[in-house]
């Protein structure tokens, strides 16, 4: 009842508020008029008393009868104007009948951009006249353009800048007020203009093709039709014609720049020497992983990748687009839905047509008719981009009917791939508009690639691993590749990059993963004992040269050090002030040489959803710490999968990867487990892509490139022959172990839990029972914390297996003893 009161009580307000300014248009419309008659019937013979006015009076000028049609009122009024704005006074007279006009029909209110803009029309009017001497002799006053005229014309502008240079000046603030007063843009009309004679050539083109194919008897009706559709359409938007922000009249229509069709799908010729290399390898010192053997290994050369060259398609395609952007424009306009034609760009794997909406025209009705436009196109899919990141334009992409594959190698010569910027850079693809693609794995820092069988991941995984041979050797980078499908990474297990062979056992992946964990942990300690912050910090840091000293200078230092050492080690045996003796293990940091460089690591998997299956619980936890924390340590991730269940990429391993790349899915649901939102399952397969950059939430479409197998193996035959493989044996060992299950848990034990674990010992050695709420009481943990103590307790053969709820058995020797 409430919401049915208000209602009449809204509608009568807009009412009121509309019939005000009706009344206000009316009368400013009766005031211009009754300027406009007051002039059109002014003689300076009316009845006037001149002798007022003085030496200002016009010529001729004595009192006698009022002429005036308005009468002595006019005749004041029109003196007034004529002296004021000499023949300019009839402007103003228009001028107003306009604002009249604007204010009753339009709803224009009188804003200050309106009223400035008639202020400087009228003024720049009178000084133009006064300046050029127009309708001198003919406005029945002293000056052409009145005393404002004379005033700002000849005294301000002629005498400083002349005849010539005022009218100029006063020319342009007269075209300056126009577009205040009136919203006309006449740059914009001008270009509106050649657009316009552009558009009826094309249309006078295809009309000419359509009479050659359709019978004319039904082609006048459909021409008919047609034009009344247009003709309906012109006056409902000339009805509702809207104002801007300040109550301006807005134009009728949307000036859009000369539509152009861009073809991005040629390919660019080579453009480096065969056996040319895209970067020049610098020769590294020791590094923190076996490197000998890497002193003389060079970088692969362009002539190991392919690139067939092809000149221009075979075909002009402009017609074709043209015809699709046409019926693309038509449908619309079938629907309701008044679009202008904008740019056509070619890309290799799909064509955007660009389209500009009306004034006043939600862009949300234009992706509601999706359906209908792939009907109209026969296209199989096509996707719309409403509006396009960075522009005012709704893009509809429309798969082309002949792909054109992009070569790697094109993509390598590219300045972008070669950009000092990028450290790791990952040659991905090209756009639709023909832009190179390249992603920065250090930026990432880690990506994600998911995507149907058969869509491009794998020869997506090549690309990424084949543009970092081109840029790192074996001494800069290392790979730790997994395969659990083993027959997807062999192709790389003669590389020298590698810190161990291929991972194929998922039981051992788990081992692989611990170790970079570990290897995380020891590049942080090495970090902050040099006060270094990160990868970069460590690699570039000042080393200082090293003092060369003699045999001799090196004995007597030794004497010296030995002595002082006997001395203040008895010294503090005697004050009791030594500690107790440093482990084995705080020895082995101490005394750990700390390598010149660290090389970055970059781990693979190629599918996850094998490893999930197998253990869930350490591969989710091992890949988000590295996630978390392994970018500052030059630790990178690529995990990919054909099946981006919510079960395999689940929201923790996500949250850490940001940077995602996705083939074509089946769904929308598994599009939002990639990238959180819709529009991989639009994609059209076979290298089509959507790559979420770092720190953005806007998606790129490529096509991404390719690269043959032939290829791959060339590449790595080459880098096998630069050197040796040399895997880590220590690394060997930890794998082993986590695939065996041994000491397991202790791999994952921190220096942290460590501490909390002989503190534990401690307790049990007094209790002489073992059980989580005891540790819970004693040392105030959680649950979780204390339950885990327990499993550790329990592998190393501290405690005892659970017995139901009686508390396990404390199995080191001395237990139970007391405090």
């Amino acid at each position: 009842m409430a919401k049915s009161a208000r209602k009449p009580r809204k509608q009568h307000a807009v009412l009121e508020r509309e019939g005000g300014q009706e009344m206000v248009g009316i009368g400013i419309i009766a005031a211009g008029l009754l300027l406009f008659v007051s002039l059109l019937k002014f003689t300076p013979v009316d009845f006037v008393d001149w002798k007022v006015v003085g030496n200002f009076a016009p010529e001729g000028a004595e009192d006698g009868p009022t002429q005036n049609l308005i009468g002595p009122l006019g005749a004041l009024v029109g003196f007034v104007f004529v002296f004021l704005f000499g023949a300019a006074s009839y402007l103003v007279a228009v001028g107003t009948i306009w604002l009249g006009v604007a204010v009753a029909w339009f709803k224009s209110s009188l804003g200050l951009r309106t009223l400035l803009g008639f202020g400087t029309l009228m003024l720049a009017s009178a000084s133009l006249f006064n300046v050029l001497g127009l309708f001198d002799g003919q406005s029945h006053g002293r000056w052409p353009g009145g005393a404002l005229g004379e005033g700002v014309g000849h005294y301000v502008f002629q005498n400083l800048l002349g005849t010539v240079g005022s009218a100029i000046l006063l020319g342009s603030i007269y075209m300056i007020s126009l577009i205040l007063l009136t919203g006309w843009h006449p740059i914009a009309f001008i270009r509106s203009s050649v657009t316009g004679a552009k558009t009826w050539f094309v249309a006078r083109r295809e009309a000419r093709r359509e009479a050659k194919v359709e019978d004319p008897e039904h082609k006048v009706p459909r021409k008919r039709a047609r034009k009344k559709m247009t003709e309906k359409l012109s006056t409902e938007e000339k009805k509702s014609l809207p104002a801007d922000e300040d109550g301006q009249i807005a134009l009728p229509l949307h000036e859009t720049p000369a539509p152009q069709i861009i073809d991005a799908s040629m390919r660019k010729t080579p453009i480096a020497e065969l056996g040319a290399r895209p970067f020049e390898r610098k020769k590294n010192t020791h590094t923190g992983l076996s490197t000998e053997g890497f002193e003389d290994y060079e970088l692969p050369g362009f002539d190991l990748l392919d690139f067939e060259e092809e000149a221009s398609p075979p075909e002009d395609f402009s017609d074709e687009l043209l015809a699709t952007q046409n019926i693309i424009i038509e449908t619309c306009k079938a629907f309701g839905v008044e679009v202008t034609a904008g740019d056509i760009t070619r890309g290799p794997t799909i064509t955007r047509y660009e389209i500009y909406p009306s004034i006043g025209l939600r862009v949300s009705r234009i992706t509601q008719l999706e359906a209908d436009l792939a009907r109209a196109t026969r296209a199989e899919r096509i996707n719309i981009l409403a509006p396009i990141p960075g522009k005012d334009t709704v893009g509809i992409e429309i798969a082309n009917d002949a792909k054109v594959a992009v070569p790697l190698r094109e993509l390598l010569q590219d300045e972008a791939f070669r950009s000092s910027k990028r450290k790791i850079p990952l040659a991905l693809g090209k756009d639709v508009y023909g832009n190179t693609v390249v992603g920065d794995l250090a930026a990432m820092p880690h990506c994600l690639v998911a995507g149907a069988t058969g869509a491009g991941k794998s020869v997506c995984i090549n690309s990424i691993i084949t543009s970092i041979l081109y840029r790192f050797g074996p001494d800069e980078l290392r790979f730790i590749m997994v395969d659990p499908k083993v027959v997807e990474m062999q192709v790389y297990a003669k590389l020298p990059h590698l810190v161990v062979p291929v991972v194929t056992d998922p039981k051992r992946v788990v081992g692989a993963l611990k170790w970079c964990v570990n290897e995380m942990e020891r590049r942080y300690k090495i970090f902050a004992k040099l006060g270094v912050r990160n990868f970069d910090s460590f690699n570039g840091r000042t080393r200082s040269e090293p003092e060369v000293v003699t045999e001799e200078e090196q004995a007597a230092i030794d004497e010296i050090v030995d002595e002082e050492a006997i001395e203040s080690m008895a010294k503090a045996f005697e004050d009791g002030e030594l500690g107790p003796m440093a482990t084995a293990e705080e020895e082995e940091e101490e005394n750990e040489e700390i390598p010149d460089r660290f090389p970055y690591i970059v781990v693979i998997i190629d599918e996850l959803a094998d490893l999930m299956q197998t253990a869930p619980a350490e591969i989710e936890g091992s890949i988000a710490r590295i996630a978390q924390k392994a970018r500052a340590a030059g630790i990178h991730l690529i995990v990919a999968t054909q099946t981006p269940r919510a079960d395999v990429v689940t929201g923790m391993i996500k949250a850490n990867i940001p940077s995602r790349i996705a083939f074509q899915v089946s769904s929308s649901l598994d599009s939002r487990v990639i990238l959180d939102s819709k529009g991989a399952e639009k994609l059209v397969g076979k290298g089509d892509m959507l790559f979420l950059p770092p720190g953005s939430a806007k998606l790129e479409r490529a096509q991404g490139a390719f690269v043959s197998d032939e290829e791959v193996e060339s590449i790595v035959d080459f880098c096998a022959t630069q050197s040796e493989q040399q895997f880590e044996d220590s690394i060997q060992r930890v794998i082993e172990s986590g695939a065996s299950g041994d000491d397991g848990d202790e791999e994952e034990v921190s220096d942290a839990d460590e501490e909390i674990i002989q503190k534990c010992v401690e307790v049990l050695m007094v209790e002489g029972k073992a059980s989580t709420s005891l540790l819970q009481r004693r040392l105030r943990l959680g649950y979780t914390r204390a339950a885990r103590m327990i499993d550790i307790l329990e592998t190393r053969g501290m405690v005892g297996p659970a017995d139901g709820a009686r508390p396990r058995e404390v199995l080191i020797p001395g237990a139970g003893g007391g405090a």
